[in-house]
């Protein structure tokens, strides 16, 4: 409802192609259900489509052998079995022709509840109070019909009023009469009251009813909000998964190139002790003249030449050095 709640009549139309699809796709998942009519409607909230078929099983041992099968073909096992192929192939289609990429979410139990207004708060002491007042409301029916009845007879007696002979604007009424007239005003007093009463409660009853289905309501949307949200935090726990492991495999190939800087290190190292001690313990000027050429050709660096060339100075590698001097720093530091 929320989802096509926004939507234009342009948007809603396109399910005529995704229905379209999901009969071929309910014709290929079950074969033996033969659909006579499929009516889309727009008449609703959402774009949804009303099927007409008939079930059919085949080689049946007892009367004809193709017999209507409901029962056979439409099991509990089955329907979920279709339920679960009719969703993705639904959603597979929605893509095609709307050209997205949306995913459904998955099937809940349980999760379509209906509204049961019984539940809500004091709704049935409320009710109780309600059916009281309507036993109330027949009794003051009764008693409006006698009421009726009554008022035809004070209508006689004050058309058979008769004037007094001393004073013709005075008239002359029985006691018996003047009784009937006292008790008919206070029946309809008790009628009046019992009739406000339940018209004040009924009013109560309505506006109580309004304000659940409201909330009710609210309460919908406030769920649907937080499948969203939930559905939404899924999707970034999987992404933090991925980068996860994507950190690890970047993590474990450093670890693998910090091995190969090492053992190119060691290499370079043992390069440069054989050029120190050929050139300056030896004096073997074949090693002099390449160390030379690589210094000219910008193989060795200033540094590397005056190690090749200097009997004086140690084969050490800087990073090393710096490495080294912090070591012996922390290891002197006393606290």
């Amino acid at each position: 409802m929320d989802f096509w709640n926004d939507k234009s009549d342009r948007y809603r139309f396109k399910m005529v192609d995704v229905y379209n699809e999901q009969i071929k796709d309910l014709n290929k998942i079950v074969p033996n259900f033969k659909i006579a009519n499929a009516t889309i409607h727009f008449d609703e909230t959402s774009p949804h489509m009303h099927v007409v078929g008939v079930p059919i099983i085949e080689n049946c041992t007892r009367g004809m052998k193709k017999q209507v099968g409901k029962s056979k073909l439409f099991t509990k096992t089955s329907l979920a079995e279709i339920q679960d192929k009719m969703r993705n192939a639904c959603i597979k289609s929605y893509n095609k022709f709307y050209e997205v990429n949306t995913r459904l979410k998955q099937k809940q139990k349980g999760r379509n509840q209906d509204i049961n207004v019984n539940e809500m708060g004091n709704y049935r002491e409320i009710k109780k109070q309600l059916k009281q007042k309507e036993q109330k409301l027949e009794k003051a029916n009764t008693q409006t019909k006698k009421i009726d009845n009554t008022s035809k007879d004070i209508d006689k007696i004050l058309n058979n009023l008769k004037p007094t002979l001393m004073n013709k604007n005075n008239m002359v009424i029985s006691n018996e009469d003047v009784q009937k007239i006292k008790n008919y005003t206070e029946d309809v007093k008790d009628i009046t009251k019992t009739v406000r009463s339940v018209n004040d409660l009924n009013m109560a009853i309505k506006n109580f009813e309004h304000s659940a289905f409201k909330i009710e309501k609210e309460n919908r949307s406030l769920k649907y909000e937080i499948e969203l949200k939930d559905n939404e935090i899924g999707s970034l726990k999987k992404e933090l998964s991925t980068k996860d492991k994507i950190i690890g495999k970047l993590q474990t190939e450093k670890e693998k190139l910090k091995q190969e800087l090492q053992k190119f290190k060691n290499f370079w190292h043992s390069i440069m002790s054989h050029f120190h001690k050929r050139i300056c313990y030896d004096k073997d000027n074949n090693y002099k003249i390449v160390s030379d050429d690589l210094y000219k050709n910008g193989i060795f660096d200033s540094n590397d030449n005056e190690i090749a060339n200097n009997i004086y100075r140690k084969v050490t590698i800087p990073d090393e050095n710096k490495q080294t001097n912090s070591k012996k720093k922390n290891n002197d530091t006393r606290f």
